[in-house]
């Protein structure tokens, strides 16, 4: 290998010089060469780097005088001392100021004379840290180890480790960080959540300026995180799970999302019911964020008659769907669509299969003045409903020829302890949707429920839009309700590619600082 000096033609006519590291090769019996690095201008390298030298350890030439070896470079004496990843900091680092946040940050909160670096430098390090390597406040050393971490000046980032002896004769042998960068971490997360509410609606602002955000449509929703451990009284509580960990204490996180962009969230105690906390959000919405009016869109959980009478009354619209099994009205809705449909464009995902699924909506009379009610069938969620029924019903089927072959050997005879039996199959599964039994004259028998089968027949495929608003048509409200799966795809990344759960925190503000900083991130 050597070094070659080209010019280049830059602005104005000037020409510069590059310096690039090249490779001889032979190749079907002809020399060439090929660039392997392009070490950048000349006039620019000559402050840090000697070309002289460079040029010697890559060619190998031998050092004719005493002279010339005290200023030779060998080979053994060159080494790699470290290699940190720089990317994502040095992204994230633009971004972070691109979007305001740096700013927000620093007039939000002056240093402490204790402390040599602002809380936006410290708050930047947990959210990359987040973004990338996702751990606890003492995992973050081990990142600071591999990535190189610096602040707005460039100074690094280093991880404290504890000396070994020290550590095993404390009372804390399993905190391998230093104290006082710990307490750095924990410090940043108190003095973040201070500042939540107005951090947020700058964020806001500038969302709304640099995209044009459409504010006039809001689209919520609530998912779930779970404790490991006890979680902070009061706001950890056991509640349904969207995690599948129902004995784990949980808190609420309800996110807000205008034109796909999350712009507030909140946290709730984990035994919360979803629509209970829909009031909340709509009094945040006109506070903080000045929205006087705005079409609210969510899911069946958010949808009660105190609800939508607060939309009515601040002069609000709304987009929600119906809980199916909630109300007998629901199912009366399903059976009334006997008109023509209208075809909704597929999406993104149901145009790449082979055969494409269609959505199909139709309006149907309502039983209140002013509310429209679209039934939409959906042959995608039809096809998924009806595997699911289908497995469901081989089970408590397979179930209850246990039973009934039991019964039949004598080994169950006694009307009360057959009663209580068949409650229990029934109970799994969801099988009192599809069966129904009698047991007379010692004989069990079980047959498909005649009502509640035929219902959940019905039900497959099919979910029922409300909404007040008289100038969208059957297609667009479809459209917009369907753009709940925007949030979703937000508690999508917090859980699994920014890992927000589990939480390890013991403390109800230092859980929402930790919500926090991966709602930035």
């Amino acid at each position: 290998m050597f070094l070659r000096v080209v010019r280049a033609a830059g602005a104005k006519g000037v020409k510069n010089e590059y310096v690039r590291v090249v490779e001889a090769y032979r190749e079907n019996g002809k020399t060439r060469h090929r660039t392997v690095l392009n070490l950048g201008r000349r006039d620019l390298l000559a402050a840090h780097l000697d070309l002289d030298k460079l040029r010697r350890l890559l060619q190998g030439d031998a050092v004719a005088d005493r002279a010339m070896a005290d200023r030779a470079i060998r080979r053994e004496d060159i080494g790699a001392l470290a290699a940190w990843d720089w990317g994502p900091m040095l992204v994230a680092g633009h971004l972070w100021r691109e979007l305001g946040l740096e700013a927000t940050l620093d007039k939000l909160a002056a240093p402490a004379r204790r402390e040599a670096t602002r809380l936006s430098d410290r708050t930047l390090v947990l959210v990359v840290n987040r973004l990338t390597a996702p751990g606890s406040e003492h995992g973050l050393a081990r990142w600071l180890e591999t990535d190189f971490v610096c602040d707005r000046c460039g100074r690094r980032w280093l991880a404290a480790w504890r000396d070994d002896d020290e550590r095993l004769a404390s009372r804390t042998p399993r905190v391998r960080v230093e104290l006082r960068q710990l307490k750095t971490w924990y410090r940043t997360l108190d003095q973040l959540l201070e500042h939540k509410d107005t951090i947020e609606h700058a964020l806001f602002i500038t969302l709304r300026d640099l995209f044009s955000l459409q504010v006039d449509m809001v689209f919520y929703d609530l998912t779930s995180t779970y404790f490991e451990g006890h979680g902070p009284p009061g706001i950890g509580a056991n509640g349904h799970s969207r995690d599948g960990k129902p004995r784990n204490p949980q808190v609420l996180v309800g996110l807000v999302v205008v034109d796909g962009w999350p712009i507030a969230h909140h946290v709730f105690a984990g035994n919360r019911r979803d629509a209970k906390t829909v009031p909340e959000v709509l009094r945040d919405l006109e506070q903080r964020f000045g929205l006087r009016r705005i079409v609210f869109v969510g899911d069946r959980g958010m949808v009660t008659s105190h609800n939508l009478d607060d939309l009515r009354a601040h002069g609000h619209g709304y987009i929600v769907g119906r809980n199916r099994r909630r109300s007998g009205e629901v199912f009366e809705y399903i059976q009334s669509a006997t008109g023509p449909w209208s075809e909704c464009p597929a999406g993104i995902t149901a145009r790449e299969k082979a055969s494409s699924p269609k959505t199909l909506v139709q309006e149907v009379s309502s039983t209140q003045p002013g509310v429209r009610v679209f039934v939409v069938h959906s042959e995608e969620r039809e096809a998924f409903e009806r595997r699911h029924r289908i497995k469901a019903m081989e089970r408590v089927r397979a179930r209850l020829e246990k039973l009934e072959r039991r019964i039949a050997k004598g080994k169950l005879k006694a009307p009360e302890k057959v009663g209580a039996a068949a409650a229990r199959v029934l109970a799994r599964n969801h099988g009192h949707r599809y069966y129904d039994w009698s047991y007379e004259d010692g004989v069990f028998r079980f047959f498909e429920h005649p009502v509640h089968f035929a219902r959940e027949q019905a039900y497959e495929g099919k979910y029922v839009i409300q909404t007040e608003e008289a100038n969208l048509s059957a297609v667009e409200a479809v459209r917009l309700y369907k753009e709940l799966s925007d949030v979703e795809r937000c508690f999508a990344n917090l859980k699994d590619v920014i890992d927000m759960r589990p939480i390890y925190h013991r403390t109800a503000e230092r859980v929402e600082a930790h919500i926090f900083v991966a709602a930035l991130a």
